[in-house]
């Protein structure tokens, strides 16, 4: 996710505070250390497919820990929590503090044995911070992120249709012929952390992290980048955002290139919480067998489901699932709509076609949000109460085409 992007780089910039030079020599020690045990290996490891974002069973002293599927993190994370169930020696630690991080203590370390399936990888540079500032995000305790520093010292396969991870140290047991499309991926030249691909959309050309911690659409961008797409028009381009929050916008490209992939009319996200980023991820891949070879800097996709041109429906609010408070919120909506009823950040669903919401425990929530809300969004129409600042508003949306 972007928002792990930008604070394990803060984080890392901070540890390692030292002249220019020096800090990315010491970075890079760190981030390219370690290896695999096995000599021969060809394993896999089943995940969990929810809201677009892959979850594996970490194993350590016969206790399974929920750790993120993230080739967009630039390291890998331990929760503090648990992190003295695993061996290590520390790397460097300070004190962090900023927008996501109030007065942290977070310690670089070296992994000295972490086990995928029954591939164990040994000496990898990691961060041990609490990763409870994500409790809202998913429902089940992030215990830890499997990030580019683990990740690069092996070949991955992530089969979404069996919802299955095959890891192997020889790229041919994993693709016996050759998928259909090559991409070729590129690293910065700090000669660390995430991979990127060159898309283009509608003649723009860019590097997009390939992240598979990105479960937001297809493709998403940053909203200053609004001026780089081309559009016929602006009534192409639809405004979201609540009431005095900076504007985030959808709008359909006409033609993306990734490589010899060509597709027509996708939706991009320009969404204003990604940073400085732009992000490739699991709304894309899975429609496709993913075999990674980073050390060759090359990805493989076998397509498994055509990529359809894409319509843009909606209601005119979105809303997301808060777990730390139990709660349904407005993530966002059209910007008109909310200008215009004066919803800003922090307006809390009670009421749902009669449904309340108001009260779910965790486990109410994490199965009503899982398991309900897809249905119950189906519908063309929906009569909602929302409660802002002590006061509540009945509101009706209605499901439209927006472009």
């Amino acid at each position: 996710m972007a928002m792990f992007k930008t604070s394990i780089l803060l984080i890392l910039m901070a540890l390692f505070s030292i002249n220019a030079d020096a800090q990315n020599d010491k970075l890079m020690e760190w981030a390219n250390q370690g290896t695999v045990k096995n000599e021969d290996y060809n394993s896999e490891i089943p995940f969990r497919y929810v809201n677009g974002y892959i979850f594996i069973d970490i194993v350590q002293n016969d206790k399974k820990y929920n750790f993120l599927f993230d080739s967009g993190a630039e390291a890998t994370l331990i929760d503090k929590s648990i992190v003295n169930e695993f061996e290590f020696e520390p790397f460097s630690t300070t004190d962090i503090s900023g927008p996501l991080i109030t007065n942290e203590n977070v310690n670089t370390i070296t992994l000295l044995e972490i086990k995928v399936s029954d591939v164990e990888f040994i000496n990898i540079g990691a961060v041990a911070f609490d990763l409870q500032i994500f409790k809202s995000k998913f429902c089940d305790k992030l215990d830890g992120v499997v990030g580019s520093t683990l990740l690069k010292k092996a070949k991955w396969q992530i089969d979404y249709e069996n919802k299955v991870i095959r890891l192997s140290n020889d790229i041919t047991q994993l693709i016996t012929e050759k998928p259909e499309y090559t991409l070729t991926t590129n690293l910065s030249e700090k000669g660390w952390g995430t991979e990127t691909v060159e898309l283009t959309v509608d003649g723009y050309a860019s590097q997009f992290d390939f992240d598979t911690g990105n479960g937001r659409s297809k493709i998403v961008s940053q909203p200053n980048k609004i001026k780089n797409f081309t559009s016929d028009n602006k009534g192409s381009i639809i405004e979201y955002g609540l009431k005095k929050t900076a504007k985030d916008y959808k709008f359909i490209a006409k033609s993306i290139t990734l490589g010899d992939i060509k597709l027509n009319n996708q939706i991009i996200a320009l969404e204003s919480e990604v940073g400085n980023y732009q992000l490739l991820g699991n709304r894309f891949f899975e429609n496709y067998i993913v075999t990674i070879d980073w050390e060759n800097h090359q990805v493989f996709l076998e397509p498994v489901k055509e990529i359809l041109p894409d319509e843009l429906f909606g209601f005119e609010l979105d809303f997301k699932a808060n777990y730390e408070n139990n709660k349904i919120e407005v993530a966002t909506g059209l910007k008109k709509f909310t200008k215009q009823n004066k919803i800003e950040r922090g307006a809390i669903l009670l009421k749902v076609n009669e449904i309340d919401v108001s009260n779910f425990s965790h486990q109410e929530l994490c199965d009503f949000w899982n398991m309900e809300w897809k249905q119950i969004t189906d519908t063309e129409k929906l009569n909602i109460v929302i409660s802002q600042k002590g006061k509540t508003d009945e509101l009706i949306l209605t499901k439209k085409k927006l472009i």
